[in-house]
């Protein structure tokens, strides 16, 4: 059982590293800038490597990888893509949701790609509710 602190922290947000004021992100490379504004010192910039997500329904029936799960793993290994199941605790309406969180260990070209290259479009009216990709930067 989640409990209320655990809920109240991921809605409100927390992250350890401090003092960052913005972040900007370098589509070409693939890599995140962290700018830190620190008390005393100033100024800051900081390059990160950036692990793209997006939260997935349920792809079948849309013929992703022609049906093929040689096929999608081949292109999971290509584009660094890890696929974790999310607990949903037998909830109808979570089973019903986005129920995968997607990864790309090699960027957000390389996520989006997966899916276009399986011949789905994440932004793409047919799919829009089986997707949740947020911009690097968000």
């Amino acid at each position: 059982m989640i409990t209320a602190e655990e809920i109240k922290s991921f809605l409100e947000g927390n992250d350890p590293e401090e003092h960052i004021v913005a972040i900007e992100f370098d589509y070409q490379k693939d890599h995140i800038y962290k700018i830190k504004e620190v008390p005393g010192k100033g100024k800051s910039i900081a390059r990160d490597n950036l692990i793209a997500f997006a939260w997935v329904g349920d792809l079948r029936g849309l013929n992703f990888y022609q049906g093929s799960k040689a096929l999608q793993k081949e292109a999971m290994s290509k584009y660094g893509i890890v696929i974790e199941k999310l607990r949903t605790d037998g909830n109808e309406q979570l089973e019903n949701g986005l129920t995968f969180l997607v990864k790309s260990l090699k960027g957000y070209r390389a996520l989006s790609q997966f899916f276009r290259d399986g011949g789905i479009d994440p932004w793409g009216e047919k799919v829009r509710d089986k997707f949740l990709m947020l911009t690097p930067t968000e």
